[in-house]
């Protein structure tokens, strides 16, 4: 029996590629907004750390210092906030990308399914006549 041929399984590989690579470029953006997310993490975590050494401190000095350390701390965070918003940006336009690419394939995947089912009954078909013509040819052969 003949192997059933998709005629556009190339376009369906084409967007089975294209679904892989944005799957791909989306999980690269989330894990660049994760590790942005990581740092301001442990900046907040540094400024906890430091207050609480503040807390011990009674010279003017240590605590001009630390009141320093804040405003560098601030400085990064702000940096981080901002990339962290860019991050979103791009991760937002790789998922749209990705449901894009998932839909065409979808639609693809529907046609070659359909296109299947078609010959499948087809073939159904074939066979039950097949089958009643060996009924009818063996009733005649009888008599």
């Amino acid at each position: 029996m003949k192997k059933f041929y998709f005629g556009l399984q190339k376009v369906l590989d084409f967007r089975d590629f294209e679904k892989k690579q944005a799957q791909v470029e989306l999980g690269k953006a989330v894990a660049e907004e994760t590790k942005i997310q990581n740092s301001l993490n442990e900046i907040a975590n540094a400024r906890v750390a430091s207050v609480k050494q503040a807390n011990e401190m009674h010279d003017i000095s240590s605590l001009y210092n630390v009141n320093q350390y804040f405003r560098f701390l601030d400085y990064q965070k702000e940096i981080l906030l901002d990339d962290l918003a860019k991050a979103k940006i791009v991760t937002d336009q790789k998922r749209e990308v990705m449901r894009e690419a998932m839909k065409k394939n979808k639609k693809f995947l529907k046609i070659s399914a359909n296109i299947v089912f078609r010959i499948g009954k087809k073939k159904i078909k074939k066979l039950e006549e097949n089958d009643i013509d060996d009924i009818v040819t063996s009733r005649f052969e009888q008599k």
